[in-house]
């Protein structure tokens, strides 16, 4: 029971933190950052390339996702977290959803863009603080949930 806990309240940290810091880092980035152009909180309609016919707001595709990374950070992070979660938390964003979901899963399962952006800093950099931000404040609210309070 407490691993399925730890997924379930895994996945509605992920979620909130994806709407939330992730949302916000990003929108930083837009507004003072040369290269970057993902609009924050978008409505714009996104499909899958696997279920074409399945399309949904840009924001419900990365609350869903965020969910599913915070689901996996709740196993790995346990039933009772403890210890420096801001940094496991930026370490876990960085090494999950950046390393392996953005910088080299999407590229290979949409080829919308290259591994890694091909290079480009102006977007690599911005991916890492984003999903470092994510991490962090997923853990934190995780930890909220299991704990009652902030660690």
């Amino acid at each position: 029971m407490n691993i399925l806990k730890s997924i379930v309240l895994g996945f509605i940290a992920g979620a909130i933190a994806t709407l939330t810091i992730h949302e916000v880092i990003s929108w930083l980035f837009l507004n003072y950052w040369t290269g970057w152009d993902r609009q924050s909180w978008s409505m714009n309609p996104v499909s899958n390339p696997y279920f074409p016919d399945f399309v949904v707001p840009q924001i419900v595709s990365a609350a869903f996702w965020g969910g599913m990374w915070g689901g996996l950070f709740g196993l790995i992070l346990g039933a009772r977290p403890q210890g420096m979660m801001t940094i496991r938390g930026a370490i876990l964003g960085i090494f999950g959803p950046a390393l392996i979901g953005v910088f080299i899963l999407v590229p290979l399962l949409t080829e919308r863009f290259p591994p890694f952006f091909g290079g480009d800093m102006s977007k690599i950099i911005p991916v890492l603080a984003i999903l470092a931000g994510y991490g962090a404040v997923t853990a934190w609210i995780y930890a909220f949930f299991r704990y009652g309070r902030l660690p």
